[in-house]
């Protein structure tokens, strides 16, 4: 009898064991709604969230929507059909997406949206007026080294399609140079980019060639590819003594571009480093945590730094 007990109990500890180890190795299916795969942040994050899906055997599934609305709602509603276990997108599309936060959220399926606020969804990603008060405290410095400590014009190429949060990255820019440097509204440019590079770089041209008596203006780009468009048409026209620019990312093509002029001889100055290639772990943890059923604040945010010619080596070396 004792040991038809012991083997009982042998095999409902087996059981037990398999069971845990089933539970352990559990796979969650998440469908990633990307915006595109053009530029490098994008690129960067999506690269980085595959590969932390595999490290911590996770299903993951990306879509293109390419900024669409439309495609963007048919590619949530595919992996609903799909009954994917967690929606992250990554489209910067905040009306729509607040839209599919709620249809996601009718099924029971939580949502992670990467740097722009959906209603009803967790978010990741940049403070953004925070992160644009730390890049115009860096630009103060190059504004009294570069112009005297003087200021003429703020231009900023920023794309109202983003939406009022992704601007704040700009009006937090303009507001530390504002007051410091007593720059009224007049002198306060906004220009629309609509997205598109050669738009910015055609629209910065245009502003310079009305400007011409301008000598101290700072150009401020909502990313990168906005900066190097800019930087163009500033190098185009002759007047990278008359400019300062600065952007947000820390793309390739600013750090490559901060690299290559280590002595300064460049308009495009400084850029703010989300750390993008952190991005990837970091959404990838914060859903787990969620799936798992653990406590989650609804907003997280990533690291901001602030990187010019003076330090780019130093933060080049840090990346690994």
């Amino acid at each position: 009898m004792k040991k038809i007990l012991a083997l009982v109990l042998t095999l409902m500890l087996a059981t037990v064991g398999l069971t845990f180890a089933m539970a352990e190795e559990t796979q969650y299916y998440i469908g990633y709604s990307n915006m595109q795969r053009a530029e490098d942040f994008f690129i960067t994050v999506a690269d980085g969230l595959a590969k932390a899906a595999e490290a911590n055997g996770v299903k993951l599934e990306e879509t293109i929507a390419n900024r669409d609305a439309v495609l963007m709602t048919q590619n949530i509603e595919a992996f609903l059909m799909k009954d994917v276990d967690m929606v992250i997108d990554f489209n910067v599309l905040a009306e729509t997406g607040s839209e599919m936060a709620a249809r996601c959220a009718e099924k029971g399926v939580p949502m992670i949206s990467i740097d722009c606020l959906y209603d009803g969804a967790y978010f990741f990603g940049v403070d953004n007026y925070g992160a644009g008060t730390a890049l115009g405290e860096g630009v103060c410095e190059f504004v009294d080294e570069k112009f005297g400590g003087e200021i003429e014009y703020i231009v900023c190429l920023w794309d109202s399609q983003s939406g009022d949060v992704i601007k704040s990255r700009c009006d937090g820019v303009v507001d530390v140079l504002a007051e410091k440097y007593g720059v009224d509204a007049e002198h306060q440019v906004w220009i629309d980019s609509f997205q598109d590079d050669v738009k910015t770089n055609s629209m910065t041209r245009d502003w310079l060639n009305s400007h011409p008596d301008a000598h101290k203006i700072v150009f401020v780009g909502q990313n990168d590819d906005r900066g190097y468009a800019i930087n163009q048409a500033v190098e185009n026209a002759g007047r990278v003594d008359d400019s300062i620019i600065c952007s947000h990312n820390a793309d390739p093509a600013s750090v490559e571009n901060l690299l290559a002029h280590l002595d300064g001889s460049t308009a495009w100055v400084c850029t703010a480093s989300y750390n993008s290639h952190l991005y990837g772990e970091q959404v990838m943890d914060m859903a787990l945590r969620i799936l798992k059923g653990e406590e989650v604040a609804q907003s997280e945010y990533t690291k901001v730094s602030v990187v010019s010619y003076k330090n780019v080596e130093e933060y080049v070396a840090s990346l690994g």
